[in-house]
């Protein structure tokens, strides 16, 4: 909501020009680094704006709010993991390939935002859980999109792509938490993203074995 109230003030007179998005994203890159050093309550919009060499009427030109600040510099974050995943969908990996590669990329970028930011404590999750809204559909849609290649090459045999699309989603949000703390994974990341895929996410997928050079 913040942010479409800024973009409409800025862009009153003109479209933003490359100059102010990228003073934006510097304040927003700026901004993270303290929040993620030293924690959102122990920083001002001073503070960004000094680190970031720019007046606070520059920062306030861009954000109304430490807060907006906040979640932009977590939308930002999030804007990572969807790119990455977009990347690999859109390879010319096989689609079981596809999914062991969608399935590490998605849980070692979420590991490192997390990490990044965890002094943020609970502030940082109820926002993300805010923006994920977003990105939970573009991933669903991704996800669907390489089971749909799989099952029209009989690689998967799924009777429904978009289910088995969300019970993926699903499963990768349930064990965030757990391979991030090391939990389930014991630090061995390719061991653990290769066993869950084989015994959990195919399987339901009813992987044919058509491609199956992955063993």
């Amino acid at each position: 909501m913040h942010k479409h109230i800024v973009l409409c003030n800025f862009a009153t007179n003109s479209t933003m020009t490359m100059s102010n998005i990228e003073t934006r994203e510097l304040i927003i890159r700026v901004a993270r680094k303290l929040f993620a050093q030293q924690g959102i309550g122990n920083i001002t919009m001073s503070d960004v704006a000094k680190a970031a060499n720019k007046s606070r009427r520059t920062v306030y030109t861009y954000f109304q709010s430490k807060e907006e600040l906040l979640e932009a510099s977590i939308e930002m974050e999030v804007k990572k993991i969807s790119t990455a995943i977009t990347k690999v969908a859109m390879s010319d990996l096989t689609p079981d390939k596809k999914i062991v590669k969608l399935i590490f990329v998605r849980l070692q970028a979420t590991r490192s935002i997390v990490r990044r930011n965890s002094c943020l404590h609970s502030d940082y999750i109820l926002i993300v859980e805010h923006i994920r809204k977003s990105f939970d559909t573009k991933e669903i849609a991704l996800f669907r999109r390489v089971i749909e290649e799989g099952k029209h090459k009989g690689i998967f045999n799924t009777d429904s792509p978009d289910l088995a699309a969300r019970f993926l989603h699903f499963c990768l949000k349930g064990i965030e938490m757990p391979f991030i703390s090391g939990i389930m994974n014991k630090n061995n990341d390719d061991e653990f993203v290769r066993e869950f895929t084989k015994k959990v996410i195919l399987s339901a997928l009813e992987y044919t074995g058509k491609n199956s050079d992955q063993q």
